[in-house]
């Protein structure tokens, strides 16, 4: 019998907290003249997708996940305690009632939705664009980065300019996220025989992709709050000229991006 413990950890609601709180920020952003049922509906179809992105996932990842210890962990499906059927059924239900929320949506958002759904799928279904050069990271960006600001942003049938440079930012910071968790996969990946992008180019050069990626993201978020705000990013670089180790600096990366979001969301609100 399937447990529900099962089930909760193959959706990974804990790990997908960031990308839940990127749907619910921008539907803040929009909270004036719309419904509060409106955005409590389009904010649970939001969390159903990233649901549904961890859960796909999962199913496609067990021959990956497997060889990993901390990620057999992780995914019931690859430690057996979910067969692949479940996990594919619940990936459909998480799919579908969410879009079928969305549907009493404007038709904007529904599109995006779509959208989101099929780039989620595709990265971990076959063709697995995960495990495709270049096109991973691209895809991670989209549906885990911009689309879903985008889908929470068009709540109220508009797109200003200050979010579609916000949408821009994240999505270059989830290219970032992306190429970290390629390196965090790299060994597991390489026995697999994936081509990601850090196997196909290298750690050095992903490890200098995250810090471009990173940067560019703050820079276009800052820059939709006031342009002069864009030096600001460029301080941190001095990070990798004394020696700090990566994971350091990534989360330096992490809070000056969460800073740059709240500051120029906030004057939205």
């Amino acid at each position: 019998m399937t447990s529900i413990s099962a089930i909760i950890r193959n959706i990974r609601p804990i790990e997908g907290r960031a990308y839940i709180a990127i749907i619910g920020f921008s539907l803040l952003m929009n909270i004036k003249g719309v419904k509060l049922l409106e955005l409590v509906m389009a904010f649970l179809a939001g969390v159903l997708f990233v649901w549904y992105a961890f859960s796909i996932n999962n199913c496609f990842d067990v021959d990956t996940d497997s060889r990993n210890p901390m990620k057999v962990r992780k995914n019931p499906i690859a430690s057996g305690e979910l067969s692949l059927k479940e996990g594919l059924l619940l990936s459909v239900l998480l799919a579908l009632t969410g879009a079928g929320l969305t549907l009493k949506m404007n038709f904007e958002m529904f599109i995006v939705y779509l959208a989101m759904i099929l780039l989620a799928t595709m990265y971990s279904a076959p063709p697995r664009l995960k495990g495709k050069p270049i096109v991973d990271v691209l895809s991670h960006g989209l549906f885990f980065g911009g689309l879903p600001f985008m889908y929470g942003s068009i709540v109220d049938g508009n797109l200003s300019n200050v979010e579609m440079l916000m949408a821009i930012g994240i999505t270059f910071y989830s290219f970032a996220l992306e190429l970290r968790n390629h390196l965090e996969d790299y060994e597991s990946d390489l026995m697999a025989g994936l081509r990601t992008t850090p196997i196909v180019i290298g750690r050095a050069r992903s490890e200098l992709l995250v810090e471009i990626f990173s940067l560019l993201a703050i820079t276009v978020v800052l820059y939709a709050f006031k342009p002069h705000l864009i030096v600001a990013p460029s301080l941190m670089v001095v990070g990798r000229g004394l020696g700090i180790r990566p994971q350091t600096v990534y989360r330096m990366f992490d809070i000056a991006m969460i800073a740059a979001l709240l500051i120029t969301g906030g004057t939205n609100l």
